[in-house]
């Protein structure tokens, strides 16, 4: 069965910095949403921030040159109620 959903997360540790980040990545034009990190995760403050993954490289590009404490980037694949998650090397 295809994937029915597909996106990049970057979890972080502080709600104060997913905030920070999500504008950050806002400025450059990108599009986020702020989520709830998924339970299958249980890391961090319970903040995620979603992008699409064709813009994953430059998210992490300005993640780099943030400064912001963060518990990883992840591919996610959403089918029903299946979740395949994948960590994204940075």
């Amino acid at each position: 069965m295809p994937y029915s959903e597909i996106f990049d997360i970057v979890a972080l540790r502080s709600r104060q910095h997913a905030f920070h980040l999500n504008q950050l990545i806002r400025n450059e034009g990108i599009s986020t949403q702020l989520i709830s990190t998924p339970r299958e995760l249980s890391l961090g403050c319970g903040i995620s921030i979603r992008f699409s993954p064709f813009v994953t490289q430059r998210v992490i590009s300005l993640y780099k040159k943030s400064m912001v404490d963060i518990i990883g980037f992840f591919h996610i694949e959403k089918s029903g109620s299946t979740m395949r998650i994948t960590r994204i090397p940075v």
